[in-house]
C-alpha cells in the first residue's frame, strides 16, 4: 500500500476518545493500561463510514466502518493495544496511526461471532508501511456496498496475494498460521544458538527446516 486515504468530508465525525471509555468497555489489565499510557497520546474517533456518509448500503457483517486517528508518542504501538480498542467497539475500524510525519494504516478481520451474534471475532492486525506526509492520497475505492469496502481496505493491507478460490476468512487464517509458525521458528532459532549438545542441534535444525518450509508453503 502506497497512498493515503482521501476520506469525504461527509463522513467526518471528529471526536476525541478518552482511555477511560475504552477501559469501560473492556478489561485490560495493568500492562495493557501501561501501554497505553507509554505509546498513545490521543485517540480521535475520525470519521464514521456508513451508508448516510458514504452513499453505501450495509451488508451483513458490515453496518458502519470506523476510522480511528491514533497519534502515537513512539514510533511502536503494541498489538494488544489495537486489540483493547477493537474490542471495545462494535464495528469493523481501519486505524491510522501517526507518528513524526509519517502514516501507516492497520485492520484486524473483525466479524460477528457465529456462535453469539452479540460478541465479536477479532483477528491478529494487518499494518501497512510508513507512509510519509507528503504521499500522494486516492479516492475510497469503488465498491458496491460497506462489506466489499472493509474487504478492499485489509487486502490492501494484507502481506500476501489471494489464492485462486481464496475467500478473506480463508487469506486471514492463512496470514495468522504464517505468524504463528514464524514466531515458532523464531523461538527454535534461539534454542539452537543455546544448545550445547550435538545430537540435540541436530534434532532442533530439523524441526526448523520443516517449520521453514511450512511457512513457504503458507506464503504461496
Amino acid at each position: 500500500m502506497n497512498t493515503l486515504y482521501n476520506f469525504p468530508k461527509a463522513a467526518v465525525f471528529g471526536r476525541r476518545l478518552a482511555k477511560s471509555k475504552i477501559y469501560e468497555h473492556t478489561t485490560p489489565s495493568t500492562k495493557v493500561k501501561n501501554l497505553f499510557v507509554q505509546q498513545v497520546e490521543k485517540i480521535i474517533w475520525a470519521y464514521k463510514l456508513s451508508p448516510a456518509t458514504i452513499n453505501l448500503p450495509a451488508s451483513d457483517g458490515v453496518q458502519e466502518i470506523q476510522v480511528f486517528n491514533i497519534n502515537l508518542r513512539t514510533g511502536e504501538l503494541s498489538p494488544d493495544v489495537l486489540q483493547t480498542i477493537d474490542k471495545a467497539i462494535p464495528s469493523p475500524i481501519l486505524f491510522e496511526l501517526n507518528y513524526a510525519g509519517k502514516t501507516k494504516y492497520a485492520a484486524s478481520y473483525k466479524r460477528p461471532s457465529e456462535a453469539d451474534k452479540s460478541k465479536w471475532v477479532v483477528s491478529s492486525h494487518l499494518q501497512s508501511n510508513w507512509l510519509k506526509g507528503d504521499t500522494q492520497t486516492s479516492e475510497l475505492p469503488v465498491v458496491l456496498n460497506m462489506g466489499a469496502l472493509y474487504q478492499s481496505f485489509l487486502t490492501n493491507l494484507s502481506p500476501l496475494p489471494f489464492r485462486k478460490g481464496e475467500n478473506l476468512d480463508g487469506l486471514v487464517s492463512r496470514i495468522d498460521l504464517l505468524r504463528l509458525k514464524e514466531r515458532e521458528a523464531e523461538k527454535l532459532k534461539n534454542l539452537i544458538n543455546k544448545e550445547k549438545q550435538f545430537n540435540r542441534r541436530v534434532g532442533l535444525n530439523r524441526t526448523l527446516n520443516k517449520l521453514k518450509q511450512e511457512i513457504k508453503n503458507l506464503k504461496r
